[in-house]
């Protein structure tokens, strides 16, 4: 906190982490009543469609995974049959995705005041991670997004560097729920202006009863920087093995508030 003349400027930043690690899950484990023997290094929780949380020693509880993928040939080139279908195949090695965990998180608040009058800002950040968005695989496949319409107009997608497939082949084979999640995984990184508010304090010498501050405050009012196509922190879940999905949840709300402090 600096004061200069009666103005005032307190700032404070705040960073936290949250690191976990899979150390063991089954290893040799005896059945009292049967003394079958059983190891385990690797478990299916669920997921969405063929997204999937997958725990495995020297992992983490939030790695999302998808065991399936474009079928390619021998020489890599993804596989478009006689009808011009564009093949999916499964029960493939896990793919990792990334985890929905951040890496870290900034706050940044600045308080200024001057004679009674405050005005203060908060910006966060969330570092790291990333998201999943069934919504725009879903979007991509019944035409209604942005992406589908620009692949319209370029007269489909070209695959493999020399064959044109029409949108809603593409889309049909990628998007959905059923989809493939790593055409629809994004940063989950993200900066706003999480709140904004100036107020004003009636000195107690005026009223001589009390002190009031009155105050307009706005929350979630600017996303400074996001490349995920909703917002990575409106989460439709905080248990452990749903966060960073989005399955047509409820945007999230910018909103504004007028408060009355009053202090005897």
């Amino acid at each position: 906190t600096h004061t200069w003349r009666g103005f005032t400027w307190d700032s404070a930043v705040t960073f936290s982490w949250n690191e976990n690690k899979i150390i063991e899950l089954m290893r040799d484990w005896r059945d009292p009543e049967t003394g079958k023997v059983y190891s385990k290094d690797r478990l299916e929780i669920k997921g969405l469609g063929r997204a999937k949380y997958i725990l495995k020693e020297g992992g983490s509880m939030g790695d999302l995974y998808t065991t399936s993928d474009l079928r390619r040939n021998a020489d890599g080139d993804i596989e478009i049959d006689d009808a011009g279908n564009v093949a999916i195949e499964d029960n493939l090695p896990d793919m990792k995705l990334g985890s929905v965990f951040p890496k870290y998180n900034l706050s940044w608040r600045n308080t200024f005041d001057y004679k009674g009058l405050r005005l203060s800002a908060l910006v966060t950040a969330r570092i790291g991670g990333i998201v999943y968005s069934a919504t725009q695989a879903n979007m991509d496949l019944f035409g209604v997004s942005e992406a589908s319409a620009a692949a319209r107009d370029r007269g489909g997608v070209l695959l493999n560097g020399r064959s044109m497939v029409d949108a809603e082949t593409w889309y049909t084979a990628i998007g959905a729920q059923s989809g493939l999640p790593q055409y629809y995984t994004y940063s989950a990184t993200n900066v706003r202006l999480q709140e904004l508010s100036v107020g004003y304090t009636i000195p107690r010498r005026w009223l001589k009863v009390c002190d009031i501050t009155v105050s307009l405050v706005g929350r979630n009012l600017w996303m400074m920087y996001c490349k995920a196509p909703f917002d990575p922190e409106a989460v439709a879940s905080t248990e452990n093995f749903y966060q960073g999905i989005d399955y047509f949840m409820t945007p999230s709300l910018r909103n504004i508030g007028f408060n009355v402090n009053i202090k005897f």
